[in-house]
């Protein structure tokens, strides 16, 4: 004779995790965040790097396509807070002036396209290149660039890219550098260590980006071959 043996599963028994259990779960996955955290803050870092040099190329192949197209000059301006300081060091347009009328002036200038930010903890180095820094120039000038690559538009003098009407560029060293900071009292800090991003225009007015870093010291370094 077979007898059926039934055995009642206690309530203490049943499937599933005590408090105890899960607390302990929570905190090895709060450890296991902690540890992953630079690695992803870098990560957001790099795309937020990579998305603002491309925009930034974007917009100066833009400056270019369209002095090419109509004639006449055009260019990626650089903002270092001439009339907003909220833009200053993070933000960029593309101009250009109309010199298809007899008399040129500042009136024949216009934007192509109008003020952008650069994405959150990047902002525009004006330490490093050659002639895209954020010097001041004594020169008064309506509608033209003077030797120090710089634009009047609006009464406010801009530093920026410009464009022959051929598509040159008005500079053989132009460059234009991104970096990972902050604007703190007007003015860009750069993170360093940390990483950056070059645009470097050849006197033909073509561009290329490059990956850069910051050492401790702030010093830029172009890595790989710079000429390449």
């Amino acid at each position: 004779m077979f007898v059926l043996m039934c055995k009642t599963v206690s309530s203490e028994n049943r499937n599933g995790f005590t408090l105890a259990e899960l607390l302990v779960v929570i905190a090895i996955m709060g450890a296991l965040f902690l540890i992953a955290l630079p690695a992803l803050t870098h990560i957001t870092g790099q795309t937020k790097l990579e998305a603002a040099a491309n925009a930034l190329h974007s917009a100066a192949k833009t400056a270019r396509q369209y002095a090419v197209a109509n004639g006449q000059p055009a260019y990626l301006v650089l903002n270092s807070g001439e009339t907003d300081s909220a833009l200053a060091y993070r933000a960029y347009a593309v101009f250009t002036i109309n010199i298809h009328t007899p008399v040129i002036s500042a009136t024949n200038g216009y934007f192509i396209k109008g003020w952008e930010a650069l994405p959150s903890g990047i902002v525009l180095d004006p330490l490093n290149g050659t002639e895209n820094i954020f010097d001041r120039g004594s020169d008064d000038w309506q509608g033209g660039l003077n030797s120090n690559n710089q634009l009047k538009i609006d009464g406010a003098t801009y530093v920026v890219c410009g464009f022959s009407p051929n598509g040159e560029a008005s500079s053989a060293s132009q460059q234009i550098h991104l970096a990972e900071g902050a604007i703190v009292g007007g003015q860009p800090n750069i993170y360093t260590p940390g990483n950056g991003k070059q645009i470097h225009f050849s006197t033909q007015g073509k561009s290329k980006i490059r990956d850069t870093r910051y050492d401790e010291a702030g010093e830029l370094k172009i890595l790989g071959d710079p000429d390449a």
